[in-house]
C-alpha cells in the first residue's frame, strides 16, 4: 500500500522517520475500506506511522511511504487478538483456582477470577507492546514529493 504523509519528527541517526498521514490513498478507493484491519491504524483519518528513512528525508517533507499489507493486517490481529487471548486464558485460569482449589477473596465468589483475568490483560498489553517495537521500520520511504517548505503550504491534511 502506498500512501502519502508529512515528515513529523526524524530519530537522531535519520534511519528513522516518524510521519503523519491522512487516511486516503489505495484505502479511499477500496470498497471494504471500513471492514479492513489497515483501517484500524487511522485516528480520526489520520495516522503516525515510523518508517524506515533509507532516502534522507527531513522534518517536514511530503514524502510517499510503501507499506506492507501483511504487516498491517498481522499489527492489527496482534492489538487485538494477543490481549483478548491472554485475557482468556486468565478467566479460565482464575475460575480453575476457584473451582479446583476452593480459593475465594472475601465473600465474592468471581473475585480471583477477575483479578487472575486482569494480570494476564496486563501480561497481553506488554507482549503487543514488545512486538510492536519489532516491527519498528519495516515500511519505508521511497520518494520525497516536496521539501519542508513546500510542504508546509499543504500541511493541514496531514
Amino acid at each position: 500500500m502506498r500512501e502519502v504523509g508529512i515528515v513529523k519528527r526524524v530519530d537522531v541517526e535519520g534511519k528513522f522517520a516518524e510521519i503523519r498521514a491522512a487516511a486516503g490513498g489505495e484505502c479511499g478507493g477500496c470498497a471494504g475500506e471500513k471492514s479492513c484491519g489497515s483501517s484500524s491504524l487511522w485516528e480520526n483519518n489520520k495516522a503516525t506511522i515510523i518508517v524506515k528513512n533509507d532516502i534522507g528525508a527531513k522534518e517536514g517533507d511530503l514524502v510517499v511511504f510503501e507499506l506492507n499489507e501483511s504487516d498491517v493486517l498481522n499489527g492489527a490481529f496482534i492489538i487485538y487478538m494477543i490481549p483478548f487471548l491472554f485475557f482468556t486464558v486468565g478467566v479460565i485460569l482464575g475460575i480453575t483456582l476457584e473451582k479446583s482449589f476452593g480459593f475465594k477473596l472475601g465473600r465474592l465468589e468471581n473475585a480471583l477470577s477477575v483479578v487472575v483475568s486482569t494480570i494476564f490483560l496486563g501480561i497481553g498489553m506488554l507482549v503487543v507492546r514488545k512486538k510492536d517495537r519489532e516491527q519498528k521500520g519495516h515500511s519505508y520511504i521511497t520518494e520525497i514529493l516536496l521539501k519542508g517548505k513546500d510542504a508546509s503550504r499543504i500541511n493541514n491534511s496531514c
